[in-house]
């Protein structure tokens, strides 16, 4: 019976094909939209996740930042912070095995014979390499006497020993480049680290910490403190500790806010998740009321196409189909269209997800189609079951003579 019911419900529906497509398209313009915002929200997901990663946010690393207030935000310039007598005392602590203090400077014009190139310079230490994890491609890392004697040496990027030195960035090895007006001697290339989101990696040259604060910074305060952590399992006891312990060297009184900010994996991840959320609340508003509209469209393009068959449906009535039949068949006939519809809306989102992949971050998850599916039968049976019910109560004896149920 139910093989009978889907075969005539298609049939019928493809002799209407005005009132199919009018059905069909709310839901299509429903789904497409949400399809597209899952991917874009999916995108922007991942994206967050590897750029954060891609700065060292490993599950047993923390770092702690100069000046308070959110966790992810621009460092203000001029905040005095943190020293290196902070970064002396973290690696104090039982529970830490390295630390990197660090200082990020604007982007610099670099020089070789011929070329130039505006890169980021970070004054680090020997110690950023392995927390960070760099690995070096060619020459040698910075040492500790690099940093005792503030020597002017310095590694190179992937990206800036390509634009310095192309088609030949072995080349750079031991050759001078002029950063600012200072001369520094290229010690390494750093093997390709890749794109961290929008950041490029390689985009960036090392030199000493002890140097960048004598040449550039003119001080010895840090930026950032990367720290490497025993173990992963008590980081939030550890990033507590931590506090205490930056608090208590900062001679903050319990009522005044933090001047650093100390951020582990966990609170990466509460980011992400609250983005997330955020971004799922928006959807769900968008999908709550664009499934409305198709579903208030498809109730009324129903109740016109049964309207406009009045006279089939009597002549089916009076040759043996029950009311039941009749409330079967349109019911079904709602539900496949808007399954169809939703099918084809979430094939458009992920066609036009796939458009703007180079502009904006997108990713294609199973989600969308669950979703389409889940939707698209539910719209059918809420929407359709009202206009079927009003198709079983027809009179076939008065459609048929043109009268009015």
């Amino acid at each position: 019976m139910f093989l009978i019911t889907a075969k005539l419900s298609l049939k019928d529906s493809l002799k209407h094909p005005l009132f199919t497509v009018l059905m069909m398209a709310g839901i299509v313009v429903s789904i497409f939209s949400m399809t597209t915002i899952v991917a874009i929200g999916d995108g922007t997901r991942q994206v967050i996740i590897q750029t954060l990663q891609g700065f060292g946010f490993g599950g047993d690393v923390m770092m702690v930042a100069a000046g308070g207030g959110r966790i992810f935000r621009h460092r203000p310039s001029g905040v005095k912070t943190l020293t290196p007598a902070d970064a002396t005392a973290l690696k104090q602590l039982p529970f830490v095995k390295a630390v990197a203090p660090r200082q990020g400077m604007r982007r610099y014009p670099v020089h070789t014979v011929g070329h130039s190139y505006q890169t980021r310079i970070m004054g680090v230490t020997p110690d950023y390499l392995r927390i960070a994890d760099f690995q070096i491609d060619m020459g040698r890392p910075l040492d500790e006497r690099d940093l005792r004697d503030h020597r002017k040496v310095c590694l190179l990027g992937r990206t800036v020993a390509n634009k310095l030195y192309p088609g030949n960035r072995t080349a750079a090895l031991g050759q001078f480049i002029q950063i600012g007006k200072y001369f520094f001697r290229v010690k390494g290339i750093l093997s390709e680290k890749g794109q961290a989101g929008r950041f490029d990696m390689d985009d960036r040259v090392l030199i000493p910490l002890t140097t960048s604060s004598t040449l550039f910074i003119r001080d010895d305060y840090l930026h950032a403190i990367s720290v490497k952590l025993a173990d992963a399992k008590g980081i939030e006891r550890y990033q507590r500790e931590v506090r205490a312990l930056l608090r208590k060297r900062h001679h903050l009184t319990p009522d005044q806010p933090d001047d650093f900010r100390v951020v582990t994996s966990l609170d990466v991840v509460k980011y992400v998740n609250k983005a997330s959320r955020e971004l799922t609340q928006l959807l769900v508003r968008i999908m709550i009321i664009s499934l409305l509209v198709s579903g208030i469209i498809i109730t009324n393009v129903m109740l016109a196409s049964i309207s406009e068959r009045r006279v089939e449906i009597g002549i089916k009535r009076a040759l043996g189909a029950s009311r039941r039949d009749i409330l079967g068949q349109f019911l079904f006939e709602a539900v496949w269209l808007s399954l169809l519809g939703s099918l084809l809306g979430m094939g458009i989102g992920i066609l036009t997800a796939f458009l703007l992949k180079s502009m904006i971050p997108v990713a294609i998850t199973p989600r969308p189609f669950v979703l389409a599916v889940v939707f698209g039968i539910g719209v059918g049976v809420v929407s359709g079951a009202f206009p079927a019910y009003r198709a079983g109560q027809i009179d076939p004896i008065r459609a048929i003579l043109g009268g009015r149920a």
